[in-house]
């Protein structure tokens, strides 16, 4: 009996110490010490295998998730944290299974799926707000507002972005505060981004003086608790916002600083570092200064870069050698840097396959531990639900990645709304006049960039109350609310926008112009009716010349 005791005492002392050090992994994961968090969190999972602690394995599970986001291992990541989200689902813990899924939302992300990842984001604040826990609210609305972010959406992404800062700010968590800050700089530059390109000048740089502050305020947080890791990112950014405003002595000093807190970096921070500091001598004029941090960054790629940083390695490293007049690896780098834009583009199918590899590996390693615990029934029921849950929440996805537009799983839910609804409504199909020779032109990747700005207008200059839809390749549609005059004259403005937008920017040479066709409510029995009339106009205003609108 007494060994008994000793052994139980034995079990929980062991069980505390290793609640200790997972305590330990994340602390040095919130100090930029990520790599040694990593370390230590895979020992204590090892550990927690072998004695059979599957809540402690999930505990570490989740949080090695987010050791691999920040040192670049996303795809490492995404495989712990899928078995955390099982374990949490099936045991019934909600807040815990909301903290793993948002770090699988951002993860995906990462791995360029946007639309996965607003799935799994999705889920993670509802099971947040169910729980009412404000500190996983914090993580889910973040990776929501970067969701937003990445789809250029900076209005959804400052508002998701400040109510995560918010709820920091509530539970004085001062680590989230300032990741959630760089986050919601990052959305403001964005914002000014879009607003530069839109030519409003004023507006862009009032929304970069903005990502300023609030990246200067996070810099402070990260000094404070000593997080280099948050710190080299505040530094970075606040380079790239200097630069862009032409300030490049600021941003020079933004990357002198950066230096001081480089202990403990990863490949991934050096290759940023690099490219950044080449990004500023190029925007500046220096073009000579830019080759060296270029071609050093250029040499880490094969160490463990990211396909994105690749890309913007040889961009960078084409218009160096374009400033200095050496056309040759000019245009060597920038045929390397198309490449390396194709292969992201076939790398995320790829990416795609892993991520099914994933699922059915966790599936089958789940499904022999429900028939080795005999609650095989009681854990398919569960997860049948979640395979329903999964399925109405991908209905829900209605988001076009490359233009930030609904895609046409959106229209087909409006239209269904449209039919039972009595107001006035037009619908106008637009189509790029020669797209085909703008992709055998200029490329692809230049082809994309005109779809994406096209999105961008046709956000900027729609009503409040129209709604614009990628319909497919070149192809949108817009639903316009009101009277059949106003929808034409509102698809004159759109025509007219994207003939007079300065396309040069893009690319030299580079012309873009649309054809329009508009039919009202009162043209057809039904939505879809409506919209085969709309098409038929497109198909006479490109019949009759392009770059006009047919009603």
């Amino acid at each position: 009996m007494l060994v008994f005791d000793m052994q139980v005492v034995d079990t929980k002392a062991i069980a505390q110490q290793a609640h200790s050090s997972l305590q330990e992994a994340w602390h040095l994961g919130c100090t930029g010490r990520s790599v040694e968090a990593l370390t230590l969190a895979g020992e204590i999972l090892a550990d927690a295998k072998a004695r059979g602690d599957d809540r402690l394995a999930a505990q570490c599970d989740t949080d090695i998730a987010w050791y691999c986001f920040q040192i670049g291992k996303a795809e490492l990541g995404l495989t712990h944290v899928r078995r955390a989200v099982d374990f949490w689902k099936s045991n019934e813990e909600p807040k815990q299974e909301s903290y793993a899924r948002a770090y699988s939302g951002w993860l995906l992300l990462e791995l360029g799926l946007p639309e996965e990842a607003i799935e799994e984001a999705t889920r993670a604040l509802d099971l947040a707000d169910k729980t009412a826990d404000l500190k996983a609210q914090s993580l889910a609305t973040n990776v929501i507002g970067i969701i937003f972010w990445y789809n250029k959406q900076p209005d959804r992404a400052i508002l998701m972005s400040e109510r995560s800062v918010e709820l920091a700010r509530m539970i004085g968590n001062k680590t989230y505060e300032c990741w959630w800050l760089i986050n919601l700089g990052g959305a403001h530059s964005e914002g000014g981004y879009i607003a530069e390109a839109l030519r409003q000048p004023g507006e862009g740089r009032q929304m970069l003086v903005r990502a300023l502050e609030l990246t200067e305020q996070a810099l402070d947080i990260a000094t404070e608790t000593g997080d280099n890791w948050a710190a080299r990112i505040c530094l970075g950014n606040k380079a790239e916002f200097h630069s862009h405003l032409g300030e490049h002595d600021e941003a020079l000093q933004c990357m002198v600083r950066y230096r001081l807190f480089q202990e403990n970096s990863y490949v991934r921070d050096r290759e940023q570092y690099l490219y950044t500091l080449g990004q500023i001598y190029n925007n500046s004029g220096k073009f000579e200064e830019a080759l060296s941090p270029l071609l050093e960054a250029m040499e880490l790629i094969d160490a463990g870069g990211s396909f994105d940083s690749c890309i913007q390695i040889y961009l960078y490293l084409s218009q160096a050698y374009e400033g200095l007049g050496q056309f040759d690896p000019a245009l060597a780098a920038h045929k390397k840097y198309h490449q390396a834009y194709l292969r992201n583009s076939a790398e995320r199918t790829q990416r795609r396959a892993r991520l099914a590899e994933i699922y059915y590996e966790t599936k089958r390693f789940k499904e022999v531990a429900e028939t080795e615990s005999k609650r095989a029934e009681t854990l398919e029921a569960s997860y049948q639900k979640l395979q329903e849950q999964t399925d109405i929440l991908a209905n829900a996805v209605y988001l076009d990645a490359l233009t930030g537009l609904y895609n046409r799983r959106y229209l087909d839910s409006r239209f269904k709304a449209l039919t039972s609804e009595k107001r006035p409504y037009s619908i106008a199909m637009l189509d790029v006049d020669h797209f085909k020779s703008i992709n055998d032109n200029f490329s692809h990747m230049i082809g994309d960039r005109v779809l994406s700005t096209i999105g961008a207008i046709l956000r900027s200059q729609l009503r409040i109350t129209d709604q614009a839809v990628r319909f497919g390749g070149e192809e949108f549609a817009v639903l316009l609310a009101g009277a059949p005059r106003g929808a034409a004259d509102v698809c004159q403005k759109l025509r007219s926008a994207i003939e007079q937008w300065d396309w040069s920017e893009i690319c030299n040479g580079l012309n873009v112009t649309i054809s329009i066709g508009v039919a009202s409510a009162l043209s057809g029995k039904s939505p879809n009716e409506i919209l085969a009339i709309a098409d038929q106009n497109l198909y006479t205003a490109k019949k009759s010349g392009r770059n006009r609108v047919v009603s």
